[in-house]
């Protein structure tokens, strides 16, 4: 299953936060049954949406946790991909 870990980190910069979530995934991989898949950075909101696959939010919350990500909620997520192969039948093509 599919989590967001909405993260408001005031302060933080790009190039530090590339640092943190580079070290948080290796912790994370390390630990098991959960997943970092990447993040979003919103700077003007100072806001961090990290993605992670995992069996439930308290193993997410415990992964942003140990990784010292700071974790205000975790948030069931459905990833919807852009169709990108064949004809999209309601343009008509």
């Amino acid at each position: 299953m599919l989590y967001t870990a909405k993260c408001f980190w005031p302060g933080i910069t790009e190039d530090q936060l590339r640092l943190a979530t580079a070290q948080a995934s290796n912790r994370i991989e390390k630990q098991g049954q959960t997943t970092f898949r990447g993040a979003l950075y919103l700077p003007g909101d100072e806001l961090e949406l990290c993605l992670f696959e995992s069996l439930s939010p308290a193993r997410v919350r415990r992964a942003s946790d140990d990784a010292g990500i700071p974790c205000e909620r975790v948030i069931e997520t459905i990833w919807l991909a852009p169709r990108t192969t064949g004809a999209n039948p309601r343009c008509g093509a």
